[in-house]
């Protein structure tokens, strides 16, 4: 069996986590001994709710699971992972009674099925073919961007953001220059480094101007550079940053506060290729690929003659948009739980995850400063929190309003026919059905262990009890 393994090692390093969930001890030491000589960084379980205790712990890659366990079966977890960490790949293992239940999940999204007795070798393919569904170019050295972690590892693996990788990747080895817009906070820079990273200007510099920190009096000179005593204070020549990016990229973020007469400017720049320094008697060649991006809508602009028309053509020969993250909440948890790891280590604190409650709120939150305001809120609920991070860590508020309005249009509609509805019975209601919903949730959380549900809520292990009893709360 050694020889065997020795076969299959391959030379990538680490390039990837694998969850190995099954309660048989051999088999799982058998996937895990084969995911390890793979390469890839290994997580283990032997039930489905430990699987979920990992998921919210740890920064897994790729699911395997059983079908058949204890407690949690692997069909139910994967209806889970669907739910809370979508796009996440599942591989099922089944045996031959189970082929059907295997059948439909794979309907449902999973990536693959192996039935026992399993050929080790398929395995070893379904785990490396999930690997790259779920990060594009995981395991790709070929442009430079080794030991860089991928855009889906840093930004989230939904659809909409597989989809911007695969643009990424698309006009990455290319000289288009391309415009990328998106609101503040998504993560605009990050594409850019991906683009450059994977192009071949890989080697050479990358060199970043931000338009909006600039004053304008400043921003030419910056750009274009400048010759001794073209200006007061001009002591000596200085090359600009379009020069200094030849031979690499130039990104030119929130690209929209350009004046007009400097939009001019950069779009003879960019047709000729060629600039002048300020005060200069000759033009410079300068070999670059430029990258724009901007927070506003250029568009809109245009037609507001804010923005050059031309300048905005000549940008756009490539646009990508990166969605905010309120509209791919299937990718907040994954990011919540990478910045956590962050957090952790940053620290040297020892931190569970987080509750339920606070997953639920984390979904519910629009986001309006997209994932900056994501990391923010995590590293500071992680600096506040114990053991778990709970929703009162963290500095966003749950949209509850909606719901407790609708619980007190129920008991009105009802009370006020009878004629006997008092304000004192509204809240009393109204606290009770939002207090049974919590203490509920929090008892899924905890397995239904009511000391552990007790510690989370802060309240002594007599309250829980007596509240399960007089909510006539039931483990299903």
């Amino acid at each position: 069996m050694a020889k065997e393994f020795d076969a299959l090692k391959t030379e990538d390093k680490e390039w990837g986590r694998v969850l190995v969930t099954d309660d048989e001890d051999d088999v799982r030491a058998l996937l895990c001994r084969a995911i390890e000589n793979l390469g890839c960084g290994l997580l283990e379980a032997t039930t489905g709710e430990g699987a979920l205790e990992v998921l919210r712990n740890e920064k897994v890659n790729v699911v395997v699971t059983d079908l058949k366990m204890p407690g949690m079966g692997g069909m139910e977890l994967f209806k889970q992972i669907q739910k809370i960490y979508p796009g996440m790949p599942v591989i099922l293992i089944t045996g031959f009674g189970d082929i059907n239940m295997a059948v439909q999940a794979i309907k449902s999204g999973a990536d693959d099925y192996l039935l026992k007795p399993f050929d080790l070798q398929r395995f070893i393919v379904a785990v490396q073919k999930a690997l790259r569904k779920r990060y594009p170019y995981l395991g790709s050295h070929a442009n430079g961007i080794e030991g860089h972690e991928s855009l889906a590892e840093r930004m989230g693996t939904g659809r909409q953001i597989a989809a911007l990788i695969a643009s990424v990747e698309l006009v990455a080895p290319t000289d288009f220059t391309v415009l990328i817009t998106g609101e503040t906070g998504t993560g605009k820079e990050l594409i850019v480094e991906g683009l450059h990273r994977l192009s071949n200007r890989a080697k050479g510099p990358f060199v970043p101007v931000d338009c909006g920190s600039i004053t304008p009096t400043l921003i030419e000179s910056e750009l274009f550079g400048h010759e001794k005593g073209s200006y007061t204070g001009a002591h000596q020549s200085q090359p600009g940053k379009m020069e200094m990016a030849s031979g690499g990229t130039l990104f030119l973020d929130e690209i929209s506060n350009l004046t007009l007469a400097l939009q001019a400017k950069l779009l003879r720049a960019l047709e000729e290729r060629k600039i002048w320094r300020v005060g200069g008697i000759r033009p410079i060649d300068v070999d670059i690929r430029v990258v724009g991006a901007a927070n506003e809508d250029l568009g809109a602009m245009v037609q507001k003659n804010l923005f050059r028309k031309d300048l905005y053509y000549r940008l756009s020969e490539f646009s990508i948009s990166i969605p905010p993250l309120r509209d791919r909440p299937e990718d907040i948890i994954f990011l919540a739980t990478r910045f956590l790891m962050s957090a952790k280590a940053e620290l040297t604190k020892d931190i569970l995850g987080f509750s339920q409650e606070a997953v639920e709120l984390l979904l519910a939150f629009e986001w309006p400063g997209n994932v900056r305001e994501l990391r923010n809120v995590i590293r500071q609920a992680a600096l506040r929190c114990d053991k778990y991070i709970l929703p009162e860590n963290m500095t966003i508020s749950p949209k509850k309003e909606k719901a407790a309005s609708n619980t007190v249009q129920q008991i009105t509609e009802i009370d006020c026919i009878a004629g006997n509805v008092s304000l004192k019975e509204v809240v009393r209601k109204t606290v009770a059905d939002i207090e049974k919903q919590v203490i509920t949730e929090v008892l899924i959380h905890a397995r239904w262990n009511k000391a552990e549900a007790a510690r989370i809520l802060s309240v002594d292990y007599k309250t829980i009890h007596v509240k399960v009893k007089e909510y006539k709360i039931s483990q299903p």
